[in-house]
Order: C-alpha cells, then structure tokens, then sequence
C-alpha cells in the first residue's frame, strides 16, 4: 500500500490559523484590561466578582504561555528528524500545527520546520510557498532568526522551480541582511548559480580567486559544485585555462555520481541549517 502523501501547504489556510492565534492574543489582552476597569470603576461588584475575573484572565494567560512552551520545547526535536526521519518529522509538525492558542513566535518557527522540511524532500514550489508567507509576516522575538534561512531557501526554490524573478528579488533581500559565515557562502553559491541562469557569465567570475578561497570553506560537495560553476562561467567567457583548471579541481572534488550531475549543468546546492551568525558576509 502507497503510503499518503502529506497534504499541500495552503496559503488561506496558513493565513486563517495566524489570523486566529492574533484573536485569541487580542481577546486576552482586550480581557485584561476590561478586568483591570472592573476593579477599578465598579467596586460594588463584590469580591468574588472582582477576583473571579482576573483569575479566569490569569488561567487563559497560563493556558497560551503552557501550550506555547510545549511547542517550543518541541521544535529542537523535530530539527533533529529533519533529515534522520522525515515522515515522523512530518507527523510532529502536523501535531504541532494543531496546538492552540500559541504565540506568533512558536507558530512560525514550526513553519519554518515546514520549509525546511518541503526543502529537503525536494517540494520546492511549498517551500517557496511558505517562504514567501513567513517573510510576509513580522520575524520578531525568536523567529527573526530564521529570516535568512528563509531568504535562502526562498531563492533557491524559486530557482529550482525556473521563477528567475523571485530567485532575483529573495537575492536582493539577501545582500541587504546580516548574515554568518555558513548563510553567506551558501547565498554566493546561489547567487553564482543564478547568475549562470541568467546568461550574466562576468558576474559570476568577478573576483574569481576570492570565489575559489571562499569556496574552499564550503562542504565538499557544495565546494566542488561552485568550481563546477566558474569553470561553465569561463568556458562562456572563453577563458579556456581558467576553465579547464576549475574543471580539473572539479574532479578531484566531486565523487562519480556528483561529477556527472556537475558535467550536465546540474547545479543544485542544497540549502542547509545555518549556524551561529558570525558576522556579515565575507567581501
């Protein structure tokens, strides 16, 4: 028996549930401040009146921060199955999704668990999909943290789905944020294999030496991918040595597998979780 497939990222749907989480927050702030006036403004209404209010208020403020650190404490551990048990990462975060009320900050980190995931199992158009619902939102607390993993995300996906103009304008969102050391080697990557995209071969060999130190920062792979890259650039510039030196490292870099997929134009870079931020991007 085929196993399901996982349901398809809704937009209206992402959309409704924040608009929900906002009215429960709203409503819970609303109470607060019309208890605060019943004690205030209305003494006649008793003791038990008086306290019974901001009780209730305090037990539904309890309620959102419990069901909110239970997702919190959740999402380190869907990280981790990310990659090592997809499916079961996919059921966690429908679970997760369905936790109600939670803060802004928990609900769109499990979405970027979402993105993340879609990412890794190659669904690129959700990934874009969600991407581009996250960043429309405001990232604050916590969750300003994923806005470059996002934005890289974003650019790829759209890459890998042929939108040029979307991969351009998450590019551009990207050489405006602060990012480390890890976001910013993969944000050159992407952005050499858009330039190759799109035909601009000088762009991508500008500064092709520094490219190449940077690049031997990179995990194997994604270093053998970027040599692959400037090689094409300068096969297109018709600088034939650099390209065959470029090529030759290629080969030493690039198991079998990876080297045939290089040799046919496939330059897929495979965004990745960043770590700690770092500084701004190298010059």
């Amino acid at each position: 028996m085929a196993k399901p497939t996982s349901p398809i990222f809704d937009p209206a749907g992402f959309n409704a549930q924040i608009a929900l989480d906002n009215t429960i927050r709203q409503l819970l702030i609303a109470g607060a401040v019309l208890a605060g006036l019943m004690v205030l403004l209305l003494p006649g209404l008793g003791l038990i009146s008086t306290v019974l209010a901001p009780v209730m208020l305090m037990g539904l403020w309890f309620w959102l921060t419990v069901s909110t650190a239970r997702v919190g404490r959740a999402l380190p551990m869907v990280g981790g199955l990310l990659t090592n048990d997809p499916d079961r990462a996919d059921a966690e975060i429908e679970q997760l999704l369905r936790h109600r009320p939670v803060m802004r900050w928990a609900r769109l980190l499990t979405y970027h668990r979402l993105a993340t995931l879609r990412h890794l199992q190659r669904r690129f158009s959700e990934t874009a999909s969600i991407c581009l619902c996250l960043l429309n939102q405001p990232l604050k607390g916590p969750a300003a943290a994923a806005r470059p993993h996002l934005l890289l995300m974003l650019a790829e996906s759209q890459l890998e789905v042929g939108n040029l103009p979307g991969a351009y304008h998450a590019l551009a969102h990207l050489q405006q944020t602060r990012l480390g050391l890890a976001e910013s080697l993969q944000r050159l990557a992407i952005q050499t294999r858009y330039e190759l995209a799109v035909g601009a071969y000088g762009s991508a060999l500008q500064r092709s030496r520094a490219k190449v130190e940077l690049a031997e920062l990179m995990p194997v792979a994604h270093c053998a991918t970027m040599h692959a890259m400037l090689a094409t650039a300068a096969h297109h510039e018709e600088q034939p040595r650099l390209a065959a030196w470029l090529w030759e490292r290629t080969r030493l870099l690039a198991p079998p597998e990876l080297l045939n997929q290089l040799e046919r134009g496939g330059f897929g870079i495979g965004v990745v979780e960043p770590g700690p931020a770092l500084g701004d991007e190298p010059a």
